[in-house]
């Protein structure tokens, strides 16, 4: 009978379809932990003692002073975060406070360094997840130096809808202020430019989004200037 915990690896894109055996091992080192909304998990400059990854809920990266933070990112299940600090042994960049209640799994940072330097698919996977997150990286810097508050908005929403035809419905990750910080944008221009897309067949309720169809919100983003 398997570790209990390497189902749960499996819902995690870092270690999804690992050999049996390389996740076996992991799951072996592996914990879980339940957070609560506003909470952290860890603050920037801290050591990072374990790779988090996320079951259920979601977290905000951060930087700065709390009631004078910059938003970095969101991040939700399936995902991890901050795995290069952990390969390297460094302090974090970011602090991550929960933007909900959730359950996070739990790889201590040295077991996983340890396991990559003797496990190929494990570390091919490292290399792997650490390109897309650069890749996601450089989009949202070039999006932030190049485009406006409508297109970047507009796919914003793209990428957190789980879809790409027909009607979509998503929550955002977190505070409307919070995204309106991760876009760049002031949180009243945020409102202004969520009002814009109802033109596209956007409308909110809340924290919910609603799109009529993902064909044309996407085809809007391909004809906004830059």
């Amino acid at each position: 009978m398997g570790h209990l915990h390497v189902p749960l690896l499996n819902k995690i894109t870092l270690f999804e379809g690992l050999p049996a055996a390389t996740l076996a091992r992991i799951a072996e080192a592996a914990g879980v932990q339940r957070f609560s909304n506003h909470g952290f998990l860890f603050r920037e400059g801290e050591e990072p003692d374990f790779v988090y990854s996320f079951l259920e809920g979601g977290i905000v990266l951060v930087s700065g002073a709390e009631g004078h933070e910059a938003v970095i990112e969101f991040y939700g299940p399936g995902e991890s975060v901050l795995l290069p600090a952990a390969i390297l042994g460094m302090p974090y960049l970011l602090s991550a406070r929960a933007s909900s209640d959730g359950q996070a799994l739990l790889v201590p940072a040295s077991k996983l360094r340890a396991l990559m330097n003797e496990d190929a698919a494990l570390a091919a996977r490292c290399a792997r997840v650490l390109s897309q997150n650069w890749r996601a990286l450089i989009t949202q810097i070039k999006e932030i130096k190049t485009h406006g508050a409508t297109a970047r908005l507009a796919h914003f929403l793209i990428s957190q809808a789980d879809r790409s035809k027909g009607p979509a419905t998503l929550v955002l990750p977190g505070m409307k202020k919070e995204v309106a910080q991760r876009l760049g944008i002031k949180p009243e221009t945020f409102s202004r430019t969520l009002k814009k897309l109802r033109a596209f067949g956007v409308e909110c309720d809340g924290d919910a989004i609603r799109i009529a169809s993902m064909e044309r919100l996407t085809a809007l983003v391909d004809t906004l200037p830059a």
